[in-house]
């Protein structure tokens, strides 16, 4: 089996450098080819057929995940590791839905580099452990807001008579305040409760006080 053929576009000159010479010692990775911007990448993918393509997000021109739809658009078979300092959950998605196999942050060591190229050479994905935790915390407060029952919306109208009804004024009174019938202040009163799942004006008080309503 040859030696896996890495090209790196980065726009930090000492970081492409430092990295270009830590991977050339390992005798089964070829840096075949290192570029400061993300067109001049593309415009030599064809000519270098690299494996892997190590990219970072913010480049001046063109931006990480550009580049990388580009690259799997001119080449599906190059794997893309982003090497990256922002560790948030939005760059982090942004990349894998534009087709990265590997997400690393620039804190990276050598080796979890090096481990990271074979895995996406084998075809799997890699995830520094950093990004790994954003991805799980992101996924858990997902599924918690799905598994959380909506709160009833009360409409503006209804939170006027709520808020009446908590200063203890009766249906009269509110009708009077708020140029409508009794008959409709009966009827946003019933529309409350039953959004609210609440059979009594206490308990409709009480849930109004536990969510900030009035």
């Amino acid at each position: 089996m040859g030696s896996i053929k890495i090209v790196i576009a980065d726009d930090h000159h000492i970081l492409l450098d430092g990295l270009k010479a830590m991977l050339q010692k390992n005798s089964d990775i070829d840096v075949v080819a290192v570029y400061d911007n993300g067109q001049s990448l593309l415009d030599e993918l064809n000519k270098v057929q690299p494996d892997v393509a190590i990219v970072d997000i913010n480049m001046p021109g063109m931006k990480g995940p550009e580049l990388t739809v580009k690259i799997k658009e001119l080449n599906p078979s190059v794997c893309v590791i982003t090497l990256s300092m922002y560790d948030d959950a939005a760059h982090i998605m942004e990349m894998i839905e534009a087709g990265v196999s590997g997400y690393l942050l620039k804190n990276v060591n050598d080796k979890e580099l090096i481990d990271a190229i074979h895995q996406v050479k084998a075809g799997k994905m890699y995830f520094s452990s950093e990004v790994s935790e954003k991805l799980t915390s992101m996924v858990m407060n997902q599924q918690k807001k799905l598994d959380e029952p909506e709160k009833p919306k009360l409409t503006e109208r209804e939170l006027e008579v709520l808020k009446l009804v908590a200063n203890e004024h009766s249906n009269a009174e509110i009708a009077e305040i708020l140029f409508i019938s009794e008959r409709t202040v009966e009827t946003h009163r019933k529309n409350m409760l039953r959004k609210t799942q609440n059979k009594t004006i206490v308990g409709l008080l009480k849930y109004a006080m536990e969510n900030g309503l009035i």
